[in-house]
Formats: structure tokens, C-alpha cells, sequence
């Protein structure tokens, strides 16, 4: 075990030798700051008998110490007030982000076990839940058929138990055979059931249960289901991750998918930063609802990783049908997003006598089926998420109703265009 000290100026130097040599195996040492037991840091070497890392910015101190040395963890000897939580926060992401285990006197945070697939791999994840990273998976997908063939490989609370193969490319998944993968006890919204109808692209469906507060999941079949799409006809793989549990995979290009609506502090601290310092492309999403935040967003995106490519989009609904000259009555899982996706379904020559945001929501969402009862209308416009089949689509087809799918196109608010960053990165994973 190949350890590297976090020390600090707070601590005699004799007490924090005699710490290391109880640690046993420490190659290096980081200095975070402090000079009251000390004097001047320079003078630690010497004292401490090991390799010492100084910087103005002890995190960049600490990136060159584990880029040069190969060490199996990360032991924080420091204490407050030199170190805070937020401090900790940003070892902690830094740390993960190298595959290390950062520990300290009560806590410990270890990175998940990842494979690396034998396929170029695009990894997909999200800042949180209900950010888009499924519209932007999905998005991914559709724009890399252009030049290749992918496979989505997803990881959701309501996947299969064993990985389950959806080809989209020749499988036209309609409302009606969904229902009946619901009645088989499917859930039949499940991330990959989205991504074969959205995309028209092969998916692979995986389970998994409970997610670490990096984002690592604690069980999960994930794996499996990359070696299922090792063994396909396809070029890339795309790794779909799940809320804001990451895919356990070493990809290697990342999308990081954040919200404008997000809390700041979600984003700034705790484990944002790790997320965010793993991508090549940062996506903010819904821009368009609080331009002001999504700024902010970017700043504070470009401080943590500049080198990452920054994205503001808006969500524009797409229906997979023609709504033209139709009565409908549109679901959706936010209400936030229900005025401006209603415009736009209008702008289009529906006319939606109904909204509801509430797809999220069993039983309000049951409320509101009841009171539609008597209501005219011509379809259902639904996004294919969380109660859409086992719910919307059985009471629309029970009734005789047509039902169109919405998916969620991506559209920059800021002159970029995100089709062109997803193809670069594409060309530099494929060694093009």
C-alpha cells in the first residue's frame, strides 16, 4: 500500500513524522497550509524524510503528486482550521478522479471498481436528477449515427435484471407493445426503452441499486452489459449513466449534463466538482429558464475544469408524430417546463387543452386522468418517462386515444453548436 500524507502547518513536525511512520509506506507528502508549529514549509523535507509538494493552490500541489507518484491512497494527517469540508470535498473529487482512495481519522471515500471496455466509450452522467441527461444521451446517440454505429448501454433503478438487448435500428417500439412489456412487469420507461425509440439505436438495458455520494452505484449489472455490447457489430459505446450515479466504466471521452435549476451549492460543492472535473463537454441545461444561473454556471464550470467545452441549451419538444390540427393533452415529469413546451407543441398546429406535470407522480397524476374523464380531445403527448406506459398510455388506449411520444431536442442558446462537440469528441475517441 503506496501512500501519499496531507499535512499541514498546524502540527509539530516531530508529531506529524511520528503519524507517517505509524501510516508506514508513505511516499510523499502535500502541504495544504498553516505555519503556526512550523515557521517556513520549505523546511519540512528535510524534517519529514519524504518527498514534499508545495503550491499556492494546494490542489494543484496535489494533482502533480499523484500524476508522478502511483499511490494506492491518499491519508489526510491535517485538521481545521487549515481544511474545511469544502475543502475536503474538492481532495475527495480529486482524488476519485485519479482512481485513488482518499481517507482521513473517520471517513473514507473509495472510488467504484471500473472496467475499461474494449470499445471507444463516451460516458454519459448527470449533476443530479431531472437535469436532461437522458435527452442528452439520447441527443448523443442520434448525432453519432451521422458517422458510426453506437450502442447505448444504460443503468437504471428500474432495469432488468439481467442486461436486455433493444434494437432500435429495426424494432419499431410502439405504444402498444410497450403497454405489453409494462404488463410483462417491464418498466417499460426504463432510460433504454427511451434511447431505442428517441434514437433509433441499439440499447442495452442493466440494472442497478443505490448510488454513493460520488455517484458510484452500490449494485448494478453494468458490466455485463458492456461486455453484451463488446461483443456487437457496433463502434462505439455509449454509457448512460442514471440520476446522478455515474457509469462504473473508464470511458474515454465524458459529457457531464447540469441544470440551470439546480442549487448552486450542488454544483460548487460536495461532489459537483469531481463530476465536473471529468468532462470533456459540460452541458447546462435548461439555459433558457434561468439565464442568469446558467452563467454563473459556466463561470463556475470553467474555474473547476477549464479545459472542459461549455454548453448552454434549452430543451425543444419534439413529438415522434404528427400532432398538426390535433386536440392533445400533454404530460410531462416538471411542471417548470410545461409553458414553454406547451408554445412550442401549439407553434406546431396542436392545440393542448391539458398539461400536467405530474408524471413523476402516481397519485395526483391519477387525480388528473379521473378528471379528464368527458374531456374532447384527440391524443396524449407524452414524454416517455416514469408512469407514461403503465399509467398514461394504458387509460389513452383504453379510451381509444392516440398516443404520441415527446422526446427532448437540445438546442443551443449561446451560438455554439453542440452536434459539432459531440462529433469532435467522437473523432478524437475513435483515434480519427
Amino acid at each position: 500500500m503506496k501512500r501519499l500524507a496531507l499535512i499541514d502547518g498546524e502540527h509539530y513536525p516531530p508529531v506529524t513524522r511520528w503519524a507517517m511512520e505509524k501510516l508506514g509506506n508513505v511516499c510523499c507528502a502535500v502541504f495544504l497550509g498553516g505555519s503556526e508549529k512550523i515557521g517556513s514549509p520549505k523546511r519540512l523535507e528535510g524534517e519529514l524524510g519524504v518527498k514534499l509538494y508545495l503550491d499556492r493552490d494546494p490542489l494543484k500541489a496535489l494533482e502533480l503528486a499523484l500524476r508522478e507518484n502511483n499511490v494506492d491512497e491518499v491519508v489526510d494527517l491535517s485538521d481545521e482550521p487549515v481544511v474545511d469540508y469544502e475543502i475536503r470535498f474538492r481532495i475527495a473529487s480529486l482524488c476519485l478522479r485519479h482512481g485513488v482512495v482518499y481517507r482521513g481519522a473517520d471517513f473514507e471515500f473509495r472510488p467504484g471498481e471500473l472496467i475499461k471496455p474494449s470499445k471507444p466509450t463516451i460516458s454519459v452522467l448527470g449533476l443530479g436528477k431531472r437535469v436532461g441527461k437522458t435527452a442528452i444521451g439520447s441527443f448523443v446517440a442520434r448525432v453519432l449515427k451521422e458517422r458510426y454505429r453506437p450502442v447505448v448501454v444504460t443503468m437504471g433503478r428500474g432495469g432488468p435484471e439481467k442486461p436486455e438487448l433493444i434494437d432500435g435500428e429495426r424494432e419499431k417500439l410502439t405504444p402498444e407493445n410497450l403497454l405489453k412489456l409494462a404488463e410483462m412487469g417491464k418498466h417499460a420507461a426504463s432510460d433504454h426503452y427511451e434511447d431505442a425509440l428517441v434514437a433509433g439505436v441499439t440499447t442495452i438495458g442493466c440494472r442497478r441499486c443505490g448510488g454513493g455520494m460520488a455517484g458510484f452505484p452500490f449494485f448494478h449489472i453494468v458490466h455485463e452489459g458492456i461486455k453484451l455490447a463488446e461483443g456487437l457489430p457496433h463502434d462505439i459505446i455509449i454509457a448512460e449513466g442514471s440520476g446522478a450515479t455515474i457509469p462504473p466504466v473508464l470511458a474515454d471521452g465524458y459529457i457531464t449534463v447540469l441544470s440551470a435549476l439546480q442549487r448552486e451549492e450542488n454544483v460548487r460543492g460536495f461532489f459537483g466538482p469531481f463530476r465536473i472535473g471529468l468532462a470533456d463537454i459540460a452541458v447546462i441545461t435548461m439555459a433558457d429558464l434561468n439565464p442568469e444561473r446558467a452563467e454563473a454556471f459556466k463561470d463556475l464550470v470553467e474555474r473547476i475544469n477549464p479545459s472542459a467545452d461549455v454548453h448552454l441549451v434549452a430543451f425543444k419538444p419534439r413529438p415522434l408524430g404528427d400532432v398538426s390540427g390535433k386536440r392533445v393533452a400533454l404530460f410531462m415529469t416538471s411542471s417548470r417546463a410545461l409553458d414553454g413546451a406547451r408554445e412550442k407543441i401549439e407553434s406546431l398546429g396542436a392545440e393542448v387543452v391539458f398539461t400536467s406535470g405530474n408524471l413523476a407522480n402516481r397519485a395526483v397524476l391519477s387525480k388528473e386522468l379521473a378528471e379528464l374523464e368527458g374531456v374532447s380531445f384527440d391524443a396524449v403527448l407524452v414524454e416517455l418517462k416514469a408512469a407514461a406506459v403503465d399509467t398514461v398510455t394504458r387509460w389513452a388506449l383504453e379510451r381509444g386515444l392516440e398516443v404520441i411520444y415527446l422526446a427532448s431536442e437540445p438546442v443551443n442558446v449561446d451560438g455554439k453548436s453542440l452536434r459539432d462537440a459531440v462529433l469532435d469528441l467522437a473523432e478524437r475517441v475513435m483515434g480519427e
